[in-house]
């Protein structure tokens, strides 16, 4: 039947009064209909194209700045392959508006032919939309696997955590797709269809208002085009899948605990901590969420929203809503730092031995890069040969004056202390005010006891409490003090709390770090020469030294920075309450630049006599003569090298320092920031290590063998180690002209079932007990998968060694 005839006979009044029917009223509802669901199409591929557009240079860049593996680019591809094809589609099937000047019936099957398309897309979204990006994420895990582990099986099972995650997600959007098309296309198909079928019949409905109903469904109550609920259908849909608090707690605290233990756990090197964070958390929170809407439907599959309840969702589901855009903004945000981060990172600290402009240029870009990306200030010195070599620092002291840190700012520097305690307590035992191998109750009050079995308590010494091996517990297990801002001690409270607590092990017989025996002897040092500890310092080691910003916290003339929580958590000023700490523990407030000085006198005779530093140096054994670990307050180490490294670092909610030594180099570093974390101590390290030349560094030394390989994996066929290098694995040959035949049968006699175990790291041993004492610099011959034979120079580092000794233990 033509649009004109039907017009004329919608329009006619019959005989018996019927009301006139206006076909422009339903031309209009058509229109309105069509157009919003062009657009609800049109804005949807905006979407999708910008996003796959904008994420091609941000993997471009996160790949270069994380040094990622190749397949790690496969991702580009499959995100021009998205971009592009919905761009052919739309023109191959372009989304056109109705024209007026058609008849209606013609209009309406070109919106059927459109939403019928779009059924079709939906449908197979995993082959166009899905499946390239599973193959890149796909190839990328397990190429990742097989370069940590070197096997299939390895490959498999490293990549499946992140595999299942992925899964998981892609699952969600084709289940939300298969949805969407059920109930939301295929209706309105259905409605058009309809409406099509009235139009083109012989004769005109028995109701024609049935037109108009038809009509007014395509576009829904909201006006949406079928393709979204109405306000009321929304909520309800909300409250079904988070209906009570509890179910919002399912939510709400697996998603608080991934930020946490992100945030915790983060590694310095994988990138900011934020980033780290909000990873931890989207993981968790994706899973919970999708999870609990997964559940909700196959509960309420067969009864869909009414949309005749509240047009609100309750406070449960509204707290979810709200935690969805927050961890939406802050995914945004992560990718971002993520992105600067990776810009700014570059290489690492190389060899800055000659301290020349251009290796002091390096530290501070190095230090620099540091704090931008995680610290509100870091400040560093190096000493070497009896004088500060670099002093530098970055970042600011206080985030709100914003005024900049120097070597001079004053930092807390928390368990650092420790080393300064025991080293008053060596210089009064060289003035014979106390005795180390005395007894620490000799020093208190008769009717002090110590532990619940005071028995054992009363063999505790200084030395004791000086190396961490008294038995005492790690920390002080109550409050000994009143006063806020000052280490102002109540002795009769740590008397009380010395007689409650439990010895963790014997006195002498293990390693226990214990920050209350460590103020026990700051209290002890005090009784002894009665004077604060503050006092003491002053007066034996900051005036000989000339330490002008260092002392004890609450010391008038001191000015710390302020400090801060992670900047992972907004960087929020943080305080340490001294209630119950006890200052010869962690009180000590100081400066990069009298680090520094602190640290040549530990190397150098003057304020100390060669006999204090014998003492304060010389590694405690145990009492079955196993040694500690620990000297007086310091710990025992090695360089890159095997050369030993007196080492102590410190930490608190708003503080990290480290601090360390190489007698055998007479190199000290200092680095401190007034931030919570992360940790300061690989930043030490690794700028002690580079401040040692090179050819200085012993492999093999008194305390044993550098912890260095050229290869950054070992895997084997049979006695055949296959090793990484460059990300490529191949078969070796042999090093430095011997063949791995004979160096396997040499290690399998020498080391049995741990051979392989010392060949992949502990080569330095290996080659030495041969008889061959390897150079930084080793030669290897591979054999290329052709067969043909490649001869290199690799450098042996401590970073190849530690990723191949981490792989090793994950086989």
């Amino acid at each position: 039947m033509s649009l004109d005839r039907l017009q004329q006979a919608w329009k006619a009044e019959s005989s018996q009064g019927k009301v006139t029917f206006d076909l422009d009223q339903l031309s209009r509802e058509v229109q309105q209909s069509h157009d919003a669901f062009r657009s609800t199409i049109f804005w949807r591929d905006v979407r999708e194209v910008g996003a796959a557009l904008v994420l091609i240079p941000i993997w471009i860049v996160m790949g270069i700045g994380s040094s990622s593996p190749w397949t790690w680019y496969l991702a580009i591809p499959a995100y021009l392959w998205i971009a592009g094809f919905i761009l052919v589609d739309r023109r191959r099937h372009p989304q056109l508006p109705n024209d007026p000047s058609e008849p209606l019936a013609v209009n309406l099957r070109k919106s059927l032919a459109q939403v019928e398309h779009q059924i079709w897309l939906l449908l197979n979204v995993f082959w166009w939309y899905l499946l390239p990006c599973c193959i890149a994420a796909a190839a990328y895990f397990i190429h990742v696997g097989w370069n940590t582990t070197g096997r299939w099986w390895g490959a498999i099972l490293t990549s499946l955590i992140p595999g299942v995650f992925v899964y998981f997600v892609y699952f969600c959007v084709y289940r939300l797709n298969r949805t969407a098309v059920k109930k939301q296309l295929e209706p309105r198909r259905n409605d058009l269809q309809r409406l099509i079928d009235q139009l083109e019949s012989d004769s005109p409905p028995v109701e024609p208002d049935h037109l108009i109903d038809l009509a007014s469904a395509l576009s829904g109550s909201d006006g949406s085009a079928g393709l979204s609920p109405n306000w009321a259908s929304w909520a309800e849909t909300w409250n079904r899948t988070i209906p009570s608090w509890r179910v919002a707690a399912m939510i709400l605290v697996p998603t608080l605990l991934g930020a946490y233990f992100g945030w915790l756990f983060a590694f310095p090197n994988f990138g900011p901590v934020f980033f780290q964070s909000v990873v931890a958390a989207v993981i968790p929170f994706v899973i919970a969420l999708f999870g609990r809407m997964y559940v909700t439907h196959q509960r309420y599959k067969d009864t869909p929203p009414a949309g005749k309840g509240p047009s609100q969702p309750n406070a449960p589901a509204i707290s979810i809503i709200v935690l969805t855009v927050v961890m939406g903004i802050l995914a945004v945000a992560a990718v971002i730092s993520f992105v600067t981060f990776a810009g700014k990172r570059g290489p690492g600290l190389e060899d800055i031995s000659a301290f020349n402009d251009g290796d002091i240029a390096h530290i501070d870009d190095w230090l620099q890069r540091l704090q931008d990306s995680t610290y509100p200030s870091l400040s560093a010195a190096v000493v070497r040969d009896g004088e500060i070599v670099y002093q530098g620092a970055v970042g600011v002291e206080d985030t709100e004056t914003n005024r900049a840190a120097t070597s001079r700012t004053q930092y807390h520097v928390a368990s650092v202390t420790k080393v300064f305690t025991t080293s008053l307590a060596v210089m009064l035992y060289e003035q014979g005010l106390i005795d180390l191998d005395q007894t620490v109750v000799t020093y208190l009050p008769a009717d002090v006891r110590i532990s619940t079995t005071p028995e054992r308590g009363a063999t505790i010494t200084l030395r004791q409490l000086a190396s961490h091996t008294s038995g005492l517990p790690r920390g002080v297990p109550g409050q000994v003090q009143s006063v806020e801002g000052r280490y102002e001690l109540e002795p009769e409270r740590l008397y009380d709390l010395l007689a409650k607590v439990e010895l963790i092990s014997d006195p002498g017989m293990a390693e226990e770090y214990s920050n209350l025996g460590f103020g026990l002897l700051g209290h002890v040092l005090e009784r002894a020469a009665n004077k604060s500890l503050d006092q003491l310092l002053q007066e034996m080691i900051c005036g000989p030294l000339k330490l002008e910003g260092t002392g004890i916290e609450g010391n008038r003339h001191l000015h710390p920075a302020t400090g801060y929580a992670r900047e992972s958590l907004g960087g929020a000023k943080t305080k340490h309450s001294l209630k119950e700490r006890l200052s010869g523990s962690g009180g000590l407030v100081t400066t990069t630049e009298d680090l520094g000085r602190f640290l040549m006198a530990q190397m150098k005779t003057g304020v100390f006599t060669a006999e204090m530093l014998q003492e304060l140096h010389t590694e405690t054994k145990l009492a079955d003569g196993i040694p500690s670990g620990t000297a007086l307050g310091w710990s025992i180490s090695s360089t890159e090298g095997a050369d030993r490294v007196l080492e102590k670092n410190g930490g608190r909610s708003n503080c990290s320092a480290w601090i360390g030594f190489c007698p055998a180099h007479n190199v000290g570093v200092a680095v401190v920031t007034n931030s919570g974390g992360p940790s300061v101590d690989p930043l030490g390290r690794k700028l002690l290590d580079q401040s040692i030349p090179l050819a200085e560094k012993k492999l093999v030394s008194e305390y044993g063998y550098a912890k260095v390989a050229p290869y950054t994996g070992v895997r084997w066929e049979g006695d055949q180690p296959i090793v990484r290098i460059n990300e490529q694995w191949s078969p070796l040959v042999s090093i430095d002209g011997i063949t791995i035949d004979r160096l396997m049968k040499f290690a399998n006699e020498e080391f049995g079932s741990v051979a392989r175990k010392r060949f992949a790291e502990d080569l330095v041993e290996v080659l030495s007990k041969y008889g061959h004492e390897p150079g930084w610099t080793v030669t290897l011959v591979l054999k290329k998968g052709n067969g043909s034979i490649d001869e290199r120079q690799v450098l042996m580092t401590k970073t190849n060694r530690d990723r191949a000794r981490y792989e090793g233990r994950q086989q």
